[in-house]
C-alpha cells in the first residue's frame, strides 16, 4: 500500500504542530458524529485525533464529533434514528437488532481480535478456565457484552453460569481491581484497555480466553443501511482517514498520544507529569494496536466471513440468539477497496 510505505518512512520523524490543524481552513466541512459504546473516551480514539490533527479528515471534507454512549444498545438506537451517523460497537447487540429486522451495516473492522479476555492475578492460583469452577467473576456491568463473552470462555470447560460460577457487578476502575486483589472475585472481565490502565498502576495479570473467542473481532464502524447507500463516498473517506491515523499511531506513538491529549484533554492522567502520562498512554496504545492488526494478506478493515459465523455460533451457544441468523446482510467488504485506495500525496501532512 503506497500510503503505508510513505508513513513507514516518515512516521518516526513527523512532529504534530498546531499549524497542521489549519488544513483546508476555508473549506466547509461536513460534521458527522461517531459514537463509542463506552462511558468515557479512551485510547481507541487516538487515530481519530491524529486524522483530525494531520488534516486527513479535512481532506475528506469531514469534521468528526466523537461522543460516548451508555453501551451498544443506545448506540444502535441513535444510529437508527439518525441522531448519529456512525458508531463503533462490538457485533453482539447489532446481531440481535439485525435478527429483529434493524437495517444496520458494518463496513470496517477496527479490531480483528477479541479485546475481552478474562484477567486473573499473575501470581494467583488460577491458571486455566477449569480453575474458575466455583469462583466469582467480576464484571463492570451485568448488562455489558462481557456477560456473554465470559460465559463463552467458561463454557469451553463445560462450566455453566450459576451452576459452576457466578458473575457479580464490581463496577469499574479502582473498585474492580481491589475486588480482584482482595479475593472477592477470582477473575475480572472487562476489556484490554482497562487492564492496561490497571497495569499502569502496578497490577500484573494473566489472561484467559479460548481460541474460538480470540477470533471474534471487537469494534468496527457501523451505520444504517440506508445512510451507507446514500453516503458511500463519505463512509469510505471516513474510514480512510481513520486508517491513516491508525498507521501513523503504529509508527509514531509519542506524536499519536500528543494528538490524543490535544483532542481529548480530559483523557490525560492527572496528578503526574506530562512525561509520565505519555508513558502510561503509550502502554495502553500498544495494547490497542496489538488487538487491531491488519489481517495477513487482507486490506485494512476487512471482515472475515468466518469470523461473523463464529460470532453467531457463540451467540446461540450463550442464548443471546434463539437460533442462528445469516449475518451476510449485516456487513460488507464492498468499500474496502476504496478505503485502502490512497495516493502517496494524501499520506503526507498538508500545511
Amino acid at each position: 500500500m503506497k500510503f503505508q510505505k510513505t508513513l513507514l518512512m516518515a512516521g518516526a520523524a513527523l512532529v504534530l504542530t498546531a499549524g497542521m490543524t489549519s488544513v483546508n481552513a476555508q473549506q466547509k466541512l461536513k460534521q458527522v458524529t461517531v459514537l463509542q459504546p463506552v462511558p468515557q473516551i479512551d485510547i481507541r480514539n487516538a487515530p481519530w485525533a491524529v486524522a483530525a490533527e494531520m488534516g486527513w479528515l479535512a481532506q475528506e471534507g469531514l469534521e468528526v464529533n466523537i461522543q460516548t454512549t451508555k453501551g451498544a444498545t443506545v448506540l444502535i438506537q441513535q444510529v437508527l434514528n439518525g441522531t448519529a451517523q456512525y458508531g463503533m460497537p462490538p457485533p453482539e447487540n447489532a446481531v440481535i437488532a439485525y435478527s429483529k429486522g434493524a437495517p444496520l451495516k458494518f463496513f470496517y473492522s477496527s479490531t480483528s481480535r477479541s479485546p475481552f479476555p478474562l484477567a486473573v492475578l499473575a501470581d494467583g492460583p488460577i491458571k486455566s478456565v477449569a480453575d474458575l469452577k466455583g469462583k466469582n467473576i467480576g464484571l463492570h456491568s451485568l448488562t455489558a457484552v462481557q456477560f456473554y463473552t465470559t460465559q463463552a470462555i467458561l463454557g469451553s470447560a463445560d462450566l455453566k453460569l450459576n451452576r459452576d460460577f457466578r458473575m457479580i457487578d464490581v463496577g469499574a476502575g479502582a473498585a474492580a481491581l481491589k475486588a480482584l486483589q482482595e479475593g472477592q472475585i477470582s477473575a475480572l472481565s472487562t476489556n484490554v484497555l482497562n487492564y492496561a490502565g490497571f497495569e499502569n498502576r502496578g497490577a500484573k495479570f494473566r489472561y484467559i480466553s479460548t481460541p474460538q473467542m480470540d477470533t471474534i473481532f471487537g469494534w468496527g464502524m457501523m451505520t444504517s443501511d440506508a445512510y451507507l447507500k446514500a453516503n458511500r463516498k463519505e463512509a469510505a473517506g471516513l474510514a480512510r482517514a481513520f486508517t491513516k491515523g491508525h498507521v501513523f499511531c503504529r509508527q509514531n506513538g509519542p506524536a499519536c498520544v500528543a494528538a490524543y491529549f490535544k483532542k481529548f484533554p480530559a483523557a490525560m492522567t492527572t496528578g503526574i507529569s506530562a512525561e509520565e502520562a505519555t508513558k502510561e498512554h503509550l502502554r495502553v496504545l500498544k495494547v490497542f494496536l496489538d488487538y487491531a492488526p491488519q489481517t495477513p494478506g487482507k486490506p485494512w478493515g476487512y471482515y472475515e466471513p468466518s469470523a461473523w459465523k463464529t460470532v453467531v455460533d457463540y451467540m446461540v451457544a450463550t442464548s443471546q440468539l434463539e437460533k442462528a441468523v445469516d449475518p451476510a446482510g449485516l456487513y460488507t467488504n464492498d468499500l474496502i477497496g476504496e478505503i485502502n485506495d490512497m495516493r502517496v500525496a494524501d499520506a503526507a501532512p498538508r500545511k
